[in-house]
């Protein structure tokens, strides 16, 4: 009796264990990560079994409002109205036929702003319970190693356009520093040369004086002994 009592629960443990097990094959969604580089198109997967003939399915990123879609068909075409409006001309079907329950989109031209969780859902109803997730997408986009910044190539020409200017900037900055010290150096230099010159001038001129007035003695000298000379004659 104790064995027969405790089977159901086995058998319940061990059908939870199953469906843990294999619960994404049953739920059929799948999930994929994919990287690229800002300005690279990337084909967003989506594939579907015994799809309707008017299929009605949309792409959605789960960090925009509920009512702002990456892609919506319906009818035979996609609605656009609902669109958010940096997905505007830049995504689009991978196959237009649809062959084979082909979801798939491609969004073109992606920047660093796209990077999320997107989701490809097939709506059976108007009710959000009835929307099955048939595929999930984590979509990382990244500048190429070496390169800084982000939002593609525009943004990345912005910031070395950016670091150019504060580069000239600092430059700028220190010529006007340097400038006036080169100013005020070249001016005592001069001001030495002008002061050494008349210090010097001004030893020439003692320096004459004082030989005229040594040679002026002389002659003195001479004269008056040349007069003693002829008074004693």
């Amino acid at each position: 009796m104790k064995n027969a009592s405790k089977s159901p629960t086995m058998w319940f443990r061990g059908l939870v264990l199953i469906l843990v097990l294999v619960g994404s094959p049953v739920s059929g969604t799948s999930s994929l990560k994919i990287s690229a580089e800002p300005g690279e198109n990337v084909t967003l997967r989506c594939e579907v079994t015994n799809i309707d003939q008017k299929p009605v399915f949309k792409w959605n990123r789960i960090d925009l409002q509920e009512k702002e879609n990456v892609f919506f068909y319906r009818n035979n075409r996609p609605y656009l109205d609902d669109q958010h409006k940096s997905f505007k001309n830049r995504v689009f079907l991978n196959n237009s036929q649809m062959n084979d329950g082909d979801l798939s989109v491609v969004l073109k031209n992606v920047t660093i702003n796209d990077t999320g969780t997107y989701q490809c859902r097939v709506l059976k109803g108007l009710s959000a319970d009835q929307t099955p997730l048939i595929s999930t997408i984590l979509l990382l986009v990244s500048p190429p190693p070496g390169e800084e910044g982000g939002g593609g190539n525009e943004g990345g020409k912005d910031e070395q356009g950016g670091g150019g200017d504060k580069d000239q900037a600092n430059w700028s900055l220190l010529g006007l520093i340097v400038l006036p010290v080169l100013v005020l150096v070249l001016v005592l230099v001069l001001i030495g040369l002008w002061m050494y010159r008349k210090k010097k001038g001004s030893n020439q001129s003692s320096r004459g004086s004082n030989d005229q007035k040594n040679c002026d003695g002389g002659l003195l000298n001479s004269e008056s002994k040349a007069g003693r000379n002829t008074a004693n004659i």
